[in-house]
């Protein structure tokens, strides 16, 4: 392996349900769920429910029966749990590598070129994270980042290894075995549609992918291709912005509990849907000059009474980042939208024609651009919600109504980590 080239990807094994055991013994050793929002559809799996055949990523109600025959255990999405959770991971992760780039809620990469013995270094960390934190973690170490993905899919399922694979482990013959092994979509990478237009070219299999020419690839498929064919074959040259671009359109929905048809209920649920996408947005240092919100009912001849559109838009004069001024905005639209005596069982809002967020553009003379001041204070609200919690800081509007707006959490645990009033208690 080259010694600026080394790289580790740690990634949390069943994070979710992970977390929910961590605080609850009871869990252990039974199969256990965890459901997506409003409880709809199985999001994470232990061992012991993948075990009884419960399938990922379907409704719940298809699998209750079977997991309940074999007394498992469903939860609702901790999502400040989770959160406050893989801060601490990722944190504890930063220490043992040069460098680190968090990548979702429990993986990231590690840069451990130029340190000794990068396996002994991942067996410690992995050690540290389940004495400290409780959480099994895998790891894979790869000459470029696809093959630490790959390597940690081969910490995961192959015990022997001890939840640390290195490819180094092994000799070139051994390798080749391990890449044939796997299907050519479990490449970093390579969705369902690439992967059948591969299979259709006799590519498979990831080794087939890796003696590919790479010259080939990019004609074919374009420059990310080529730069996955040059990984596989252990040539760092794969930035995350190369697989996860910045989006084009970020947006946040969701259905209500019960539906709704008090306007300060809507005005909450909007409003949060607005700080939602607001923080992804200026996460990937971007803004936005068209704002979205959707309002929807039944339609007629279902309880919904009268209809009209449940779309209205609005072209920004200067793109924005503030969480205030969308609101503002956001709110306007929603009364345009909104009509008395009708019930809505859905809201969102959407945020569109994106561009860079540095603020170098030309601004308006008469109206201005973003002050230094709101930039600041919309950082300083990012920061303290990241370490605090998700809303611990947020707008007034939010807070309007009785909260009926909020997703379906019938089965949520306790905010052991995030709240005063959900905090564990011993009784002797």
């Amino acid at each position: 392996m080259p010694p600026d080239s080394c790289f580790g990807l740690m990634d949390g094994n069943n994070f979710y349900v992970s977390c929910e055991r961590l605080f609850n013994p009871q869990l252990h050793g039974v199969p256990v769920v965890v459901l997506s929002n409003n409880d709809g559809c199985i999001v994470s799996r232990s061992p012991e429910a993948k075990a009884i055949g419960v399938p990922m990523g379907v409704a719940f109600h298809e699998a209750r029966n079977l997991l309940y025959r074999h007394r498992g255990k469903a939860l609702s999405s901790n999502y400040e749990l989770y959160g406050s959770l893989s801060r601490r991971m990722m944190t504890l992760a930063a220490q043992h590598a040069g460098a680190q780039e968090i990548y979702s809620i429990d993986e990231c990469f590690l840069d451990f070129a130029g340190l000794p013995e990068p396996q002994t270094r991942a067996r410690q960390l992995r050690q540290a994270v389940q004495h400290k934190l409780g959480l099994p973690v895998s790891i894979g170490i790869g000459s470029s980042k696809t093959l630490a993905k790959l390597a940690n899919l081969v910490a995961k399922q192959q015990p022997r290894f001890g939840g640390v694979f290195d490819w180094q482990m092994l000799n070139a013959a051994e390798q080749d075995a391990q890449l044939r092994a796997m299907d050519v979509g479990m490449v970093w990478g390579i969705g369902q549609r690439l992967r059948e237009q591969l299979q259709r070219l006799g590519i498979a299999n990831a080794a087939q992918l890796a003696a590919a020419n790479p010259a080939w690839s990019r004609q074919r498929f374009g420059l990310a291709m080529e730069r996955t064919v040059r990984e596989l074959r252990g040539e760092a040259c794969l930035d995350i912005c190369d697989i996860t671009p910045p989006r084009k359109q970020i947006h946040s929905t969701r259905s209500f509990a019960h539906r709704l048809g008090d306007l300060d209920e809507l005005r909450a649920a909007i409003s949060h849907h607005v700080a939602r996408s607001a923080e992804k947005l200026r996460a990937q240092h971007s803004a936005t000059r068209l704002l979205h919100v959707m309002l929807r009912a039944d339609p007629p001849g279902r309880g919904g009474g009268l209809q009209r559109r449940n779309w209205a838009s609005l072209s920004l004069l200067l793109p924005s980042t503030d969480t205030r001024e969308l609101t503002r905005q956001a709110l306007l639209l929603l009364q345009t939208l909104y009509l008395p005596g009708v019930r809505y069982h859905k809201c969102g809002v959407v945020l569109d024609e994106l561009v860079a967020g540095d603020f170098s553009r030309q601004h308006d003379l008469f109206l201005g651009g973003e002050s230094a001041r709101g930039q600041q204070l919309m950082q300083t609200v990012d920061s303290i919600n990241h370490r605090f919690g998700r809303d611990s800081i947020r707008t007034g509007s939010s807070l309007l109504g009785c909260g009926r707006w909020h997703m379906r959490q019938d089965k949520l645990s306790p905010r052991c980590t995030t709240r005063w009033d959900e905090l564990l208690s011993a009784s002797t």
